[in-house]
């Protein structure tokens, strides 16, 4: 008997050493799908980064010929060795040896003669990598299933009281602005270049606003042109409205950003408070991801404008991998800005969305219906539209650490079982 209970004690500790080899497991899958040891930072090849990471090394490399490179750090490490070479045409190139004193999140910040940062989280964890935390694929994700808004909704979009005279000098106005920055230019990618561009140096972020209340008032299109300062829907509806006349279609992302309360770790899970776009690039048939709020430095705050760093590039085309660092994509929404008259006119029908084969699903409203949907765009909402792989799809991860643990249970019921029987025959 003596012998069975030791064979048992044995099975018993070697299940107990499983479950607590499973709970790091555990905890790692709801940090992250998986990591990368490369990032490259943009697809627009005159400003861009190539971040590689192995071990404690960082290497980094790339162009940027509008603003050179200074410096390149990450914060809150100390550096036992960090080079960098720049060249005149904006080629530079560095490498970085850094060993934290802790495993976790840490940001490598790339500065510009502008004095313009640029910020992208590494993780630490006995070496560095670029974490996945499975945002990226989640994103894309979004924009396979895109929501049609009908034709009235973009009226209070344009204008707070889906006003005629308003929306017409508004779309004149949008108008204009296209013909001076795109001329003569036929491909969509640089006409949206341009434009983010233009934005950048003409719209101003708004504090007032941001600090007190953020309305309708704040972010339609015709006094965002009046008044050159919105907040990020602002930014979102003025570059999709101006994106859509060139010709060039675009969707509305609503989601989160780090920004705030929101650092990385809370990005899958955060409450949404953030609007940014994307266009879609026929030529090479895919998604482009633009955030023209954080294009632009410009400030608007206690009454006054601001015009400090401005890099319309800096959010411009953002590799999905780059941008899931910071975006997150609750819901994407197409707008048609240009059949705001039609549809205000009674041309066309207010809840009858316009063909769109891309299109997967479409909102449905009447007019106040479409303007209480307009109105909540510009409030934040902790909903979350879409659950992120690695944080709350926690069943995968439940499921072999409630096996090991009940086979575990098993077993130490069984030996209490045998020995209670064992000191009864004795």
């Amino acid at each position: 008997m003596k012998k069975y209970i030791s064979v048992l004690f044995a099975a018993v500790f070697f299940f107990l050493t499983l479950t607590i080899a499973a709970i790091p497991c555990y905890a790692s899958y709801l940090d992250e799908t998986g990591n990368l040891s490369r990032l490259v930072t943009s697809n627009y090849k005159d400003a861009f980064a190539v971040i590689d990471v192995s071990g404690d090394d960082i290497k980094i490399s790339g162009v940027y010929k509008d603003d050179l490179p200074t410096a390149i750090e990450v914060v809150g490490v100390d550096e036992s060795h960090n080079s960098m070479h720049v060249e005149s045409d904006g080629r530079f190139a560095a490498e970085i040896t850094a060993k934290p004193f802790e495993d976790g999140y840490y940001d490598i910040m790339i500065h510009f003669s502008s004095r313009l940062l640029f910020r992208y989280t590494l993780k630490y964890r006995g070496g560095w990598s670029v974490p996945d935390n499975g945002i990226a694929k989640a994103n894309e994700n979004k924009l396979q299933n895109i929501v049609t808004a009908v034709p009235i909704a973009a009226a209070y979009y344009l204008s707070v009281e889906a006003d005629r005279d308003e929306i017409e000098e508004t779309m004149s106005e949008l108008q204009r602005i296209v013909d001076e920055v795109c001329g003569d230019e036929t491909d969509d990618y640089l006409k949206a270049k341009a434009l983010i561009l233009w934005i950048g140096e003409n719209i101003y972020y708004d504090h007032d606003a941001a600090d007190t209340s953020v309305t309708m008032d704040t972010v339609a299109v015709h006094n965002v042109l009046e008044r050159r300062r919105t907040t990020c829907a602002g930014f979102a509806n003025t570059f999709s409205a101006l994106l859509e006349i060139a010709g060039i279609r675009s969707v509305n992302l609503k989601g989160a950003a780090v920004a705030g309360d929101i650092d990385y770790p809370e990005l899958p899970t955060g409450t949404e408070n953030h609007e940014f776009s994307a266009f879609w690039y026929e030529e090479e048939e895919r998604w482009v991801y633009c955030d023209a709020c954080w294009t632009s430095n410009g400030r608007y705050r206690g009454g006054e404008y601001t015009a400090e760093i401005t890099n319309g590039t800096k959010y411009f085309d953002v590799t999905a991998e780059a941008f899931a660092l910071n975006h997150r994509i609750d819901k994407a929404e197409e707008r048609f800005y240009t059949q705001a008259l039609a549809a205000v006119d009674g041309e066309i029908s207010e809840t009858e969305a316009p063909e769109n084969t891309k299109a997967q699903e479409s909102d449905n409203q009447s007019s106040a219906e479409a303007q209480d949907s307009a109105e909540s765009s510009v409030t934040t909402s902790p909903v979350i539209t879409e659950t992120v792989a690695g944080y709350t799809d926690v069943n995968k991860a439940v499921t072999p650490f409630i096996i090991i643990l009940g086979l575990t249970g098993v077993m130490v019921i069984g030996a209490g079982v045998i020995l209670a029987v064992n000191k009864r025959k004795k």
